[in-house]
């Protein structure tokens, strides 16, 4: 992540250790995805589940780098404030 947005120049980086809240949000939109993945891939499609569990496997690692930053930005806007 770049350390300010070059639109705006809000500071990304808050102080140590500030995005380790952003775990949590990463893990419940993981925990999500794969819930309903889960939900449609053996519940509606009736798919094997060991073919369930290889198919989530490879999308939860292919989605890790756009969940990283999707839950960093979402943390981030927990404690923004818009200027007036």
């Amino acid at each position: 992540m770049h350390p300010t947005c070059p639109v705006c120049g809000f500071i990304f980086e808050k102080e140590t250790g500030f995005f380790f809240g952003a775990m949590y949000v990463s893990y419940s939109l993981a925990a999500g995805i794969m819930i309903s993945l889960m939900a449609l891939m053996w519940g509606i499609l009736g798919i094997h589940p060991l073919k369930v569990f290889i198919a989530i496997a490879i999308i939860i690692v292919l989605t890790s780098t756009y969940n990283f930053m999707l839950s960093r930005t979402i943390w981030i806007y927990f404690f923004y404030e818009k200027k007036k």
